[in-house]
């Protein structure tokens, strides 16, 4: 890093115009960066800070104005604070243009703040007259109108035109608003989701004085967005259940007396959770639910219910009234039936097969971790070492650790995102997040396959707090979200007013255990040199229900960008026949019975199956290259063959601009095909070769695609994940691979990667954006009980001759 002076030093007294720091409810201290002493001063190369939390400032502290954050927490967790004095590494101070940048960013990327969140709800619901969120029960509930969703309320993207004429041209900052979905029972079905806008912002956590709402768009009623405040499926769910009381009771249990309405279950019966997932048919005129229901005792041991599935599921079909709606495909025992008067008119006629399945736990096999009254259920596990800071974290999510330069936030319904991603000074990125995460299960049953777009249900708003030694290693800096999905009892309360700030995601340098960088052993004298691989990590992690996420993104000191997501937590179970419980002892089940090959999971405990099932992430991906004029080349590797009889063939390169979008053109990577693509400008040549400077994506770890046919409910809704990759000209109305509401309209989605290359719009000289779908196929074992071990895909992008050299080369090396 070059010096830089040091920034004026202000009494605490003084104005400060910006204060990220700032003071957030319940915080008890006063954020600062605190100069070191002068007899601790370094050379004049290397000026450094440590950071520092004080309860009370008396008059005549020092503080560094616009060094301080309200998101970034302290290696104890707490929210709002950067640490205790003396406990953090020597850092280089943060350039001026760096802070001023971080005001810049900050208001235009960085998501709502909890307290934004809860103004503009209220807002909202005042100016429209509606809930702000789900209430009440049944049919009634849907008639009014309400705030919903994973993204009922979330930040507004200013377009990008704009946001750069704030960042590099020196324009105006465009004004903060917000996006609300509300859903509007009380309007004709054609208009059942409105999308509004809401604002100006003022900066403080609030509205301005002239705020106003309005209309974007009105949306079907059956777009409505996945809450799990709404029990209006319920309503069919009881009258299946009371009309099946006595054989459900007979294979399953008392529990399902309650599930019934009849009468409350005794307390040893357990509860039931029912999970409604859009099923396999579901379209936008006739949305229809697959409910799948599972058992558990304790609330506080909830997580056992994703191993005690019941052998029992059906679907709801939502036309009309919801007095109208009904039940089809009813699934008992292995046995599928069209309607419940098929299965009971089965069952009087003695033609049923019965099954016996009643759940039953000692908390061993089917909970994470040691048995209870075991050693090691009484102990805890050593955290990782602790790192030293080497980046800063300036306002809410602004980043510059040694080359690189970026803001990370979190969105509610996608999770992470980066903005304007700086390398050495450059722009390489203008964005780089997560789109959606999807799921897609198979069935004993065709009619039984389901799905889930995380997205819908949210890949942050479900989670708790990261935990330090676990999530992420001692010294992290922390980043919040905002929360409005809250646990009450054994149900969730959807409520954006209540909105709260949750540790989301984490900022930390790994430097121990990746290797080298680059390192070489001289031929003659085996003396080794090289540079040790330090990597500064933004990580999230995401619970959805059964499933974790864990997203991130390295940078690397050659410019480089590794992007992976892992997946983690419990599968999703059905059951086989002959649809019994293995008896079991503690942990160990006492025997196994071999079953017929199964081609829709694999068993996991006696007759309980952990269904097959695709996982895909979609991540956009907009790089600019030394500019908006990019183009797009597809470089791949293959055979040229003799030009003669008797000569050699031998390998071969071959690059190929892509002109215009291409729908039916799938860029796969392929192992018997070897490449890349780059998005190259082909106006900013290399000084040292002439070829155009540019970035590499590159696939790793060979991520599945999407292999069900192209008609199909789920290729057609998550038509990014045919792909590893499609690269389109950049819109501001495309703005990410999916819409939270395209959840259980599977034919229609709002947004579709498909829809974005119809138009075979220019790929030459034009800002271009590349949708990265990255998969796995979850072929389950024994070994996913009771959860999986953490597997995850990649993909990364490398600098491809947009250096003159290995960058890393002059930074100090190791020698041996």
């Amino acid at each position: 890093h070059s010096h830089q002076p040091p920034l004026p030093i202000r009494n605490h007294h003084q104005a400060m115009p910006w204060n990220p720091f700032g003071r957030g409810a319940g915080d008890d201290c006063c954020r600062c960066y605190v100069p070191v002493p002068s007899s601790e001063q370094p050379s004049p190369k290397r000026r450094s800070v440590s950071l520092g939390c004080t309860g009370i400032l008396a008059a005549g502290s020092a503080l560094l104005a616009a060094l301080v954050t309200a998101a970034v927490l302290d290696a104890q967790g707490k929210s709002g604070s950067l640490g205790t004095p003396g406990a953090l590494a020597p850092m280089l101070l943060p350039s001026a243009d760096f802070v001023e940048r971080a005001k810049r960013t900050e208001h235009l990327f960085a998501e709502l703040t909890f307290q934004e969140v809860r103004a503009v709800a209220t807002f909202a619901a005042d100016s429209l007259g509606c809930a702000t969120g789900y209430r009440g029960s049944g049919a009634e509930a849907l008639r009014g109108c309400f705030l919903s969703g994973s993204e009922a309320v979330v930040l507004q993207i200013p377009s990008k035109a704009a946001a750069l004429a704030h960042l590099d041209g020196g324009g105006p900052a465009p004004p903060r608003f917000a996006e609300v979905i509300v859903v509007h029972g009380d309007k004709p079905v054609e208009q059942g989701v409105g999308v509004y806008a809401v604002g100006p912002l003022d900066g403080q956590g609030g509205l301005s004085k002239d705020a106003t709402l309005s209309l974007l768009r009105s949306l079907h009623f059956n777009r409505r967005p996945v809450d799990l405040s709404d029990t209006s499926c319920d309503i069919v769910t009881v009258k299946v259940v009371q009309q099946l009381l006595d054989l459900l009771v007979e294979s399953f249990g008392e529990s399902l007396l309650a599930l019934g309405g009849t009468g409350v279950a005794p307390g040893t019966a357990g509860q039931l959770f029912t999970m409604y997932n859009p099923a396999v048919d579901s379209t936008l005129q006739k949305r229809v639910v697959r409910v799948v229901i599972s058992w558990f005792h304790d609330p506080e041991r909830f997580q056992v219910n994703w191993m005690h599935t019941l052998p029992f599921s059906f679907n709801i079909v939502q036309e009309g009234d919801p007095e109208k709606w009904y039940a089809e495909n009813v699934s008992y025992c292995g046995q599928m039936f069209k309607t419940v008067d098929d299965l009971q008119a089965t069952n009087q006629e003695g033609q049923l097969f019965k099954c016996t399945y009643k759940p039953n736990t000692a908390y061993t096999w089917d909970n994470a971790g040691p048995d209870p009254g075991t050693p090691a259920a009484s102990e805890e596990a050593e955290p990782g070492r602790k790192v030293s800071r080497t980046w800063h974290v300036v306002g809410r999510g602004a980043i510059r650790w040694r080359g690189w330069e970026l803001v990370a936030t979190i969105r509610p319904a996608s999770g992470l995102a980066l903005y304007d991603v700086r390398w050495r000074g450059e722009r390489i990125l203008y964005e780089l997040s997560m789109s959606d995460a999807h799921a897609y299960y198979s069935g004993d049953k065709a009619e039984k396959q389901f799905h889930y777009s995380d997205k819908a249900f949210s890949l942050s708003g479900l989670s708790g707090d990261l935990v330090m030694g676990l999530d992420c290693p001692e010294g992290s800096s922390f980043l919040d979200g905002s929360l409005w999905m809250i646990p009450s009892g054994v149900t969730l309360s959807t409520d954006p007013t209540k909105a709260k700030a949750a540790k989301l995601a984490c900022i930390f340098e790994s430097d121990g255990f990746e290797g080298s960088l680059w390192r070489h052993a001289q031929l003659l004298t085996r003396r080794v040199s090289g540079r040790p691989s330090r990597q500064l990590v933004v990580r999230a992690v995401s619970t959805v229900g059964n499933y974790d996420y864990i997203t991130e993104v390295r940078f690397t000191e050659d410019g480089s960008v590794h992007v992976r997501n892992e997946f983690a937590g419990y599968p999703e179970t059905d059951h086989a026949a002959p649809f019994g419980e293995v008896p079991t002892t503690g942990r160990r089940a006492e025997h196994g019975r071999a079953g017929p090959w199964l081609d829709w999971g694999n068993r996991i405990r006696g007759d309980l199956v952990a269904q097959l099932h695709s996982h895909f992430v979609a991540w956009k991906v907009d790089l600019d290259i030394l500019g908006q004029r990019n183009e797009f080349h597809a470089l791949r590797v293959g055979v040229a063959e003799g030009s003669a009889p008797g000569v050699l063939a031998k390998k071969a390169q071959t690059d190929v601009r892509m002109d215009a979008e291409d729908p039916d053109k799938l860029l796969i990577a392929q192992a018997v095909s070897p490449g890349l693509w780059r998005v190259v400008n082909a106006e900013a040549l290399n000084p040292s070769t002439g070829a155009p400077r540019g970035y590499a994506i590159m696939i790793e770890s060979a991520p599945a695609v999407q292999t069900l046919p192209a008609s199909h409910p789920f290729a057609v809704t998550g038509s990014f994940a045919k792909r590893h990759l499609a690269v389109a000209r950049r819109k501001d109305s495309e703005p990410s691979a999916t819409h939270s509401l395209d959840h259980f309209p599977l034919d229609a989605p709002l947004l579709s990667v498909d829809r974005f290359l119809e138009d075979r719009e220019s790929l030459v000289g034009e800002d271009l954006v590349c949708w990265v779908s990255i998969g796995k196929e979850h072929v389950t074992r024994s070994e996913d009980v009771p959860l999986v071990s953490n597997f995850g895909v990649a993909f990364a992008l490398h600098p491809w001759n947009y250096h003159e050299e290995n960058p890393s080369m002059q930074l100090p090396m190791m020698r041996g």
